[in-house]
């Protein structure tokens, strides 16, 4: 191997971002969180799964250079890589048999893993037997890297050990809750999908462990938060006292205790389940804020082709994901009675407009004709919350396209006028494949789920028309549903609006060439001269903050903590202060407020900005009333941050960039 070129035929990028990942949440999961034998388990499959991705970057360059690397390393690389992978696979099916021990109380783990360790014993041994007759796979100096006759049955194992960790929650599904079923079916479809892209679409790619890194944070912060474990432990005692209260139901002073003991505790679960829901908000939005962010860089850059359809896929799973939060968090805000409407004046032609380009490509997709009609007759311009009756059209649309696979969708638009008020009405109609009158109100169930097993390959979680329906209670309407079982369903929303101006629409002409995949604009400006400091506790939000304004020439001075910060607003002047909310220490508030006592703060009549993953309803009138002039949720977009940074900077301090003539 002296003087040999080292040879690497294999792209590792994702592989390595992967154990980084990984070892973010060991990192969080040592300093944050209490041990517990659940996360013990979950702990050791994160090392597992690093293991894999050390061990598979290294296998790449074994296999790249099989020709000059010693040949019983590489073998026994090749070993222990494996046996990484099976252990990995080992754990997480040992975690998902510690969630329903704890649920049961049955204390029968050992009996449920016997299985798994018989199926560990066996995959070692025939590495071993693997090392010596090369069975599956083999290293020499002759011809390099090459595949036994028996290279596919090696994969039989972790399979095995996968189907029966899917085997395992399916036996929990009286037991698990919703929510930790659909984690765990979420991150075995990216571990899945992942190994499947590698081995038949993208073979010089190695970012199976990417994927299995991405389902790892899930688990991360859906289950294994402080809050969800709470949580949970509240409502096991709710139902041990709602019971223990039916059993002594007929003794009226033991009942009444109990019942205000119940009181106590579903106050108590309530509580739990807000904090959960905004920790769940705060820790999933702050990492993908770095991802969709990161990825809008590589959009930016990047002219390989295939590395932009990786960047573009990751961006929409991030979409997705950050819907899915924001539907939890609308549904938590219902539920409490927080739902806020914003009213304002709209114009009618625009919501329906918009609503059509965000459905029309799913429906060309499947090659379903869309129809919409709307009466002549309907206001122009009506007042109410444009973006919930968007929501709640699009929801309908969407619901329509996934349940049909041929015909059309049609949406119809009409109006009831009774002085300054007008009941919308918004009508999608499909041709699909029909729902059971037993089932029509099912549809409207949290969670819910219709006929799965011919529904299995649709996607989605049943929050979209509970959601719906609650939006358009509270705007004073409501949803309805007609339905022929395999012919199609008809759904019908109203909205109780005001009147801005009564001229009719007349005849609307709804522009066919709607596209949703409009491309992001950015480099809006240019203002060398400008300074602008941003404070955030972590490092990659830093970094992502300062590539995603990098074109427009600003110098932007970054702080981790509410230390720096004061110390940076003393030593310069800044023409705008971006700061985050939740950091360890001083937080972005009391920082603020400190900031407006320094005696030498050069930046008094600085516009600060929050810029925060805090997104709960009513905080950006609390972070206004507080004194900072505006409010950015994460994540940021790179367009909206330039947006803003041009509205609060004087006109004569930037350069406004024409991109008309690219």
């Amino acid at each position: 191997m002296t003087g040999s070129k080292i040879l690497l035929n294999f792209n590792i990028d994702l592989d390595f971002a992967g154990a980084l990942l990984l070892c973010f949440i060991y990192a969080v999961m040592k300093v944050r969180y209490s041990e517990t034998s659940e996360n013990q388990k979950y702990i050791r499959f994160v090392v597992f799964a690093i293991l894999t991705s050390i061990f598979d970057i290294v296998n790449a360059f074994c296999i790249s250079n099989a020709l000059t690397f010693p040949v019983l390393f590489c073998k026994l690389n090749y070993g222990i890589y494996y046996m990484c992978q099976i252990m990995m696979t080992y754990y997480i099916c040992s975690y998902i048999a510690s969630l329903i021990d704890l649920r049961t109380g049955n204390h029968d783990y050992k009996s449920k893993m016997l299985p798994a360790k018989i199926f560990v014993l066996i995959s070692f041994f025939t590495m071993v037997f693997n090392g010596i007759f090369g069975f599956f796979n083999n290293f020499d100096h002759f011809n390099g890297y090459t595949h036994g006759p028996l290279f596919f049955v090696m994969f039989a194992l972790p399979v095995c050990i996968t189907i029966y960790s899917l085997i395992l929650v399916v036996l929990g599904n009286m037991v698990l809750t919703l929510l930790e079923i659909h984690i765990m079916v979420l991150f075995y479809t990216l571990v899945i999908g992942g190994v499947a892209l590698r081995t038949f679409i993208l073979t010089d790619y190695m970012l199976d462990e990417f994927f299995v890194a991405f389902g790892a944070l899930g688990v991360l912060f859906l289950l294994e938060t402080p809050d969800y474990r709470k949580l949970m432990e509240t409502m096991n005692s709710l139902d041990k006292a709602r019971r223990d209260a039916e059993n002594e139901k007929n003794i009226s002073n033991r009942y009444r205790i109990e019942a205000e003991r119940q009181r106590d505790i579903a106050q108590s679960a309530t509580k739990a389940k807000d904090n959960f829901i905004i920790s769940m908000s705060h820790e999933i939005r702050t990492p993908i804020n770095a991802v969709l962010g990161m990825n809008e860089i590589i959009l930016r850059n990047e002219t390989d082709p295939e590395l932009k359809s990786c960047a573009e896929s990751a961006i929409q799973s991030g979409n997705t994901l950050l819907s899915l939060i924001n539907d939890i968090l609308d549904l938590s805000r219902i539920e409490s009675g927080k739902i806020e409407l914003i009213n304002e004046k709209y114009d009618v032609a625009s919501l329906i407009q918009d609503s059509c380009n965000i459905i029309r490509d799913r429906a060309e997709k499947k090659n379903l004709k869309f129809y919409v009609t709307c009466d002549e007759n309907v206001p122009g311009s009506l007042i109410g919350d444009m973006v919930r009756v968007r929501q709640v059209i699009v929801n309908m649309l969407t619901n329509a396209v996934k349940y049909t696979d041929e015909g059309s969708v049609t949406m119809k638009v009409e109006c009831q006028s009774e002085g300054k008020k007008a009941k919308l009405i918004v009508k999608v109609i499909d041709t699909g494949i029909g729902i059971n009158g037993d089932d029509i109100e099912k549809v409207f169930e949290k969670f819910g789920r219709l006929e799965m097993t011919r529904n299995a390959k649709v996607e989605g979680t049943g929050l979209g028309m509970p959601l719906s329906r609650d939006i358009c209670l509270a705007m004073g309407g409501d949803i309805e549903v007609e339905s022929t079982y395999g012919k199609g369903s008809t759904f019908i929303a109203t909205f109780q609006q005001k009147i801005a101006d009564a001229r009719p629409i007349g005849n609307l002409s709804v522009d066919n060439r709607g596209n949703t995949n409009v491309k992001e604009r950015y480099h809006l400006f240019e203002a060398p001269t400008v300074r602008i400091l941003a404070v955030d506790d972590t490092k990659v939000n830093l970094k992502l903050f300062k590539k995603l304004i990098e074109p427009s020439l600003i110098t932007v001075d970054t702080a981790q903590n509410g230390e720096e910060a004061l110390e940076l607003v003393t030593r310069f002047k800044y023409d705008i202060i971006f700061m985050d909310h939740l950091m360890p220490g001083m937080d972005g508030i009391e920082t603020f407020t400190r900031m407006k006592e320094l005696p030498d703060n050069l930046n008094k009549d600085t516009p600060v900005i929050m810029l925060t993953a805090n997104a709960m309803t009513g905080m950006r009138e609390e972070y206004l009333g507080i004194g900072f002039k505006d409010y950015l949720p994460k994540p940021v977009k790179g367009e909206k941050l330039e947006l803003m940074i041009m509205n609060y900077l004087p006109k004569d301090k930037f350069t406004v960039i024409d991109h008309e003539g690219e």
